[in-house]
């Protein structure tokens, strides 16, 4: 019996000793899998254009909200090679299948993505920076009544023709069948002004303005504007804002068949540096 102890307490050390040697094997936890710690980087926005405060980060099937710019996904993953996509989820925008689409008369706030392929090591712990993208190019506009009986002007509604409905969140290629965005024009005094985030125009599609007035009277006119060289290198760089302002005249109520003519004269931002 004795004899018999005295071996099994000679052993334990031994066994002991092997499984600190089989651990000490492994860097993590998980050594069968990786773990991935991500920063975004948010650099590549216009000016003025702040951070969202969330975002979400697409990973091997699951999905995660964030709000830090640098941070540990939640999990494991399975070694080799995987894609990460990140985007926030703006006001008046939905995603699905790595595409943002904007609603139906809705306002689009502005949109970000970022993609890319990664390598997740196993047992270990990848750190990688992610470059997130402004994908929506602001679109600022300016009217100025110049002309004509401005207390004549009751209500105004207008639309721009011609714009892609969704984009693709890993390339930021605008898509989707050409469509119309309510352009919220708002007033004060003589000076109409309204601004939109928009994903990008479709080739060979053209973009028009479509104001339509309605008078103190009752009677109302519609102008078709074709504004599509102010677009025609819109997709270009989504980080400069288009600016586009021209002139109203507005037919007092004594004219005969008078009607209301708009001008845009002035474009910044675009091909186009004045007098389309």
């Amino acid at each position: 019996m004795k004899t018999t102890e005295i071996i099994l307490l000679a052993l334990l050390p031994a066994l002991a000793f092997t499984s600190c040697v089989k651990d000490d094997l492994y860097n993590t936890p998980h050594p069968d899998r990786g773990a991935i710690l991500l920063t975004t980087d948010w650099s590549r926005r216009g000016e003025a254009v702040p951070v969202p405060d969330s975002y979400t980060v697409e990973v091997a099937g699951t999905s995660f909200t964030l709000q830090k710019l640098v941070a540990s996904l939640p999990g494991t993953f399975e070694p080799g090679s995987t894609e990460l996509l990140a985007y926030n989820t703006p006001a008046g925008v939905s995603i699905s299948g790595g595409t943002a689409t904007i609603a139906a008369d809705a306002q689009p706030e502005v949109l970000f993505g970022g993609f890319a392929t990664v390598d997740v090591p196993q047992d270990d712990t990848l750190r990688t920076t992610l470059a997130m993208h402004q994908l929506f190019r602001h679109v600022q506009f300016a009217l100025t009544i110049t002309g004509g009986d401005a207390g004549r002007i009751s209500t105004i509604r207008a639309h721009l023709s011609g714009i892609a409905p969704s984009i693709r969140l890993d390339t930021g290629e605008a898509t989707g069948t050409a469509t119309s965005i309510p352009i919220p024009f708002e007033r004060e005094d003589r000076l109409l002004t309204a601004a939109l985030w928009l994903p990008g125009t479709i080739a060979g599609a053209e973009q028009h303005t479509v104001v339509t007035l309605t008078f103190t009277d009752g009677k109302e006119q519609t102008v078709d504007t074709d504004v599509t060289r102010a677009f025609s290198n819109f997709n270009a760089n989504k980080l400069i804002p288009l600016r586009l302002s021209g002139s109203l005249y507005a037919p007092v109520g004594t004219e005969v068949g008078g009607s209301t003519i708009i001008e845009w004269t002035d474009v910044e931002g675009g091909d186009v540096d004045a007098n389309m």
